[in-house]
């Protein structure tokens, strides 16, 4: 074949007729219609590992005597399609699980408030691997599936990548994790977080409380080591497990992890010296593993952090696909009108919680050896040997409000929602980027109309507040500075410093259940007594600005703040002796400590 002055042989206009397919290809796949073609060949849901919706569980034993549902059902609705609601082991759905009335359809449970109310075509479906509940939500054999709301980023991302288009839209939060969700390592860790450098930790990559680790860690500005096939002295490195069932058994066997580690470019035997887990994992490591041998000592297991403090941080979500969304509005509103009223109730009456909610958790989860009296202790939570184990809470109308803003006309974005969906996102993208490539804005993610349209459902009972009651918070949750720089001779602040102070503003939503220490320091420059007066000053300048940021006093007001001081220069960072502008720079700063 001949082109222009180019005799071409075989080999060559093979080369260039694969070319040319390969381009059309990239074409066609950027364009979305190679997904196509692939689906038609093999639709989701059908592929290998898809989302399959199980079969109804055995040995759900025997709970005859559950009390009926005290729920007042709203005004009953004829928008009764089939749906499956996907849901994890997690008690922040009980009032979920209440309003259906348990396993089976909703219709099964004449007394459930959704029966009541015309909706008998509803049924959950325990998966704790949210990224199945997507490829279900996609397949259409799922219409809303749960998430945690510093989750959210990825699946959500996970979701419209499957939905082909910002089509995922968050619509309500069952509740928070409010202690469950947890670190558990050798108690000088709750004295002093860097001990934890250099540590191994076993959890389920990268998901809840993998989450709350990486978030105390960066806190506490101690590196995460993303690498499993290598260990580093400096940095907290992981050993992955499929699930928190599975982290608190490898915790508790303990057999020893093989890793490179970085100082002597060797392999090496390491213990595991700590798990990541949530409920019932935490009870099995407590009970089965209550000590460790951390750095040749000996020590007690204990929670160095949870959801607990980090009150706000690991929001129940629950989300679908914006087309059925809007095709349903009135199924979907007569749902979230009897979650809410569920909840209520659960807040209100502990024997409600104790003879119905805790059995009808026991069925839904059928979790072995995990009967009513476990689900009801672990819900409220419960001290066993100096460990908090266990707890949640449930949301009413007020506290969904109060998550997404919608109390006091917060933007999106500075809501605890915003905060928890973009916070733990460019985390992640930071340590695991092939995780998340990207995510949608939060604005997208989000249908609030929903929750606008059930505004007159009534809340009872106040949006959750920090107690603080005597004998707690004693460990150091957090320790941190921010460099925050001043005008000369001034505790003013500026607009310019706005971004770390919402980084701060943040870690205070974030970690609602904690007690401020503010510290203010200055370099060495100019007058001391000068220094030492200005250094509390920008120190009580930056709390004003702080409880200024909440406008609902709810996460940051005066019964947080434990002390306020400034010390001028006399406390330099180590190793800092403001030898030059560099060191002084970072002397001017200000000292988070959360207990």
């Amino acid at each position: 074949m001949r082109v222009g002055r180019f005799e071409l042989g075989p080999g060559a206009i093979i080369l260039i007729f694969l070319v040319m397919a390969g381009l059309v290809y990239v074409g066609l796949d950027k364009l979305g219609v190679m997904d196509k073609v692939k689906d038609t060949v093999n639709p989701p849901g059908d592929k290998v590992g898809d989302s399959k919706i199980p079969e109804k569980r055995a040995n759900l034993g025997d709970y005859k005597d559950i009390p009926g549902s005290e729920v007042k059902a709203p005004e009953k609705t004829t928008d009764n399609p089939e749906v499956v609601i996907g849901i994890w082991t997690w008690q922040t759905v009980s009032g979920l699980i209440d309003a259906v009335g348990g396993p089976g359809k909703s219709g099964d449970h004449k007394d459930s408030c959704l029966c009541q109310a015309g909706i008998t075509n509803t049924q959950l479906v325990v998966q704790n691997d949210t990224a199945e509940q997507v490829k279900a939500l996609a397949a259409g054999q799922m219409q809303l599936v749960t998430t945690t709301g510093d989750q959210s980023a990825v699946d959500i991302a996970g979701a419209n990548k499957l939905l082909r288009g910002n089509k995922a839209k968050v619509i309500w939060s069952g509740g928070y994790s409010f202690g469950e969700d947890c670190l558990m390592g050798p108690e000088s860790w709750k004295k002093d977080p860097q001990l934890a450098r250099g540590s191994v930790i076993v959890t389920a990559v990268p998901y809840c409380d993998w989450n709350v680790t990486v978030n105390w860690a960066s806190d506490n500005q101690i590196p995460v080591n993303p690498n499993e096939e290598v260990y580093d002295p400096q940095a907290i490195n992981f050993v992955n497990a499929v699930d928190h069932i599975e982290a608190a058994q490898k915790f508790v066997k303990n057999s020893k992890v093989s890793l490179t580690n970085l100082a002597t470019n060797k392999k090496e035997d390491f213990s595991i010296d700590a798990v990541a887990t949530w409920t019932p994992g935490d009870v099995t490591a407590a009970k089965e593993r209550s000590k460790v041998t951390y750095k040749g000592k000996q020590e007690k297991l204990q929670k160095i952090v949870s959801t607990k403090e980090y009150s706000y941080m690991m929001p129940n979500i629950l989300f679908g696909n914006e087309d059925w969304l809007n095709q349903h509005r009135d199924y979907v509103k007569t749902l979230l009108r009897c979650i809410a009223r569920s909840n209520e109730k659960i807040k209100t009456d502990d024997n409600y919680l104790k003879n119905r909610i805790a059995p009808l958790n026991a069925l839904t989860f059928n979790v072995e050896g995990a009967g009513p009296t476990f689900w009801y202790d672990y819900f409220k939570g419960k001290t066993e040997d100096d460990v908090f184990l266990g707890g949640s809470r449930v949301n009413n109308l007020a506290e969904v409000k109060h998550l997404f803003g919608l109390a006091n006309n917060l933007p999106i974005e500075q809501s605890i929602f915003g905060i928890t969906y973009t916070d733990h996102a460019k985390r992640l993208q930071k340590i695991l980027p092939n995780r998340l490539e990207s995510y949608a804005a939060v604005k997208d993610v989000v249908d609030l109309s929903f929750i606008k349209d059930i505004s007159d459902e009534q809340s009872a009972t106040p949006v959750y507040q920090a107690k603080f009651e005597g004998g707690q918070n004693t460990g150091t949750v957090v320790r941190a500075n921010y460099q925050i720089t001043f005008p000369s001779g001034s505790a003013t602040v500026t607009s310019s410093e706005t971004k770390v102070l919402e980084e701060i503003r943040s870690l205070l939503i974030r970690a609602s259940d904690t007690k401020v220490i503010l510290y203010g320091h200055t370099d060495n420059l100019g007058d001391d007594a000068t220094n030492m007066r200005l250094s509390k000053e920008r120190a009580q300048s930056v709390w004003q600005w702080l409880k200024k940021s909440d406008p609902s006093g709810v996460n940051i007001n005066d019964n947080r703040l434990q002390t306020i001081d400034g010390f001028g220069p006399t406390k330099p960072l180590p190793s800092n002796q403001n030898r030059d502008e560099k060191e002084r720079a970072a002397n001017r700063r200000v000292e988070i400590v959360l207990k």
